[in-house]
C-alpha cells in the first residue's frame, strides 16, 4: 500500500473538506471554495467531492491539493500532519510512489474530462427542458384563447400534455437531485430525454407557427 492509499485509508473527502473549514449541508451539498459560488454547487461524500459549477473534481488528497496549491505529495504530507496519522512517508518519495502518483494525475485528468462533458450535458439538458416548459406553457395559453375543437384535434399539444409530467421529473432530478440520480438519468435515459425534447419543440413550433402565421 501507498502513501496516497494509506492517508485515505483514515481520512474521507467530507472529513478533509470539513476539517479546512467547510460545513456540509445534510446531503454533503456546499458552496464551491474554488469559485464564486452563490448556492450550493459542490457534493461531497465519503470518496470524492465533485462541483457541478465549475468542474472542480477528486478525493481527500485532490481537495488539499486543490485548496492549498499542492502536489499530490505535498497534499498526502500536510493531511498526514495535520491529522497526526500514523503514516511513514520518509524524507522523499519512493519510486512506488511516483508510479502511483504519475498513474493518479492521469486518472484525475481523465475523471475531469469526464466531469466537465457530464456537467455540460446537464445544464445543455436543463436549458432543453426549460424550453420545453415555455413552449407547453405557451401552447396551453394558445389553446385556452382557441375553440375547443382545436384542442381536441391537435395531436401535437396532447403529446406535449403527456410529456410535461416526465419533462418536470428530469428537470428536478438535474436541477436538485444527488449526483447519483443524475449519472443514471445520463445512462439509462439520455437519448429518450433528447428526442422527447426534440419532438416537444418541433410540436410547439408547429402549433404556435400556425398561430403566429393566422395572427399575421
Amino acid at each position: 500500500m501507498n502513501v496516497f492509499e494509506e492517508v485515505k485509508k483514515y481520512v474521507t473527502a467530507k472529513q478533509v473538506a470539513e476539517n479546512y473549514g467547510l460545513k456540509l449541508s445534510r446531503n454533503g451539498m456546499v458552496c464551491c471554495p474554488f469559485h464564486k459560488d452563490k448556492h450550493p454547487s459542490m457534493k461531497i461524500d465519503n470518496l470524492r467531492y465533485h462541483c457541478f459549477g465549475c468542474g472542480a473534481h477528486g478525493d481527500a488528497i485532490g481537495y488539499v491539493a486543490q485548496m492549498f496549491g499542492l502536489s499530490q505529495y505535498d497534499a498526502a504530507c500536510k493531511i498526514i500532519a495535520d491529522f497526526g496519522l500514523p503514516v511513514e512517508t520518509g524524507n522523499s518519495i519512493s519510486e512506488e510512489d511516483k508510479k502511483a502518483y504519475q498513474t493518479m494525475c492521469m486518472q484525475k485528468k481523465y475523471a475531469e474530462s469526464v466531469q466537465k462533458r457530464f456537467s455540460s450535458w446537464v445544464n445543455e439538458t436543463i436549458s432543453q427542458l426549460r424550453d420545453c416548459e415555455n413552449l407547453i406553457r405557451e401552447a396551453k395559453d394558445f389553446f385556452l384563447r382557441s375553440n375547443t375543437t382545436m384542442v381536441a384535434i391537435s395531436n401535437g399539444f396532447a403529446y406535449m400534455l403527456h410529456q410535461e409530467p416526465k419533462i418536470d421529473y428530469w428537470l428536478d432530478i438535474l436541477c436538485t437531485g444527488e449526483f447519483e440520480e443524475q449519472r443514471q438519468l445520463f445512462l439509462i435515459d439520455g437519448k429518450e430525454v433528447r428526442r422527447i425534447a426534440a419532438n416537444v419543440k418541433r410540436a410547439g413550433d408547429e402549433i404556435l407557427g400556425r398561430n403566429r402565421q393566422c395572427a399575421g
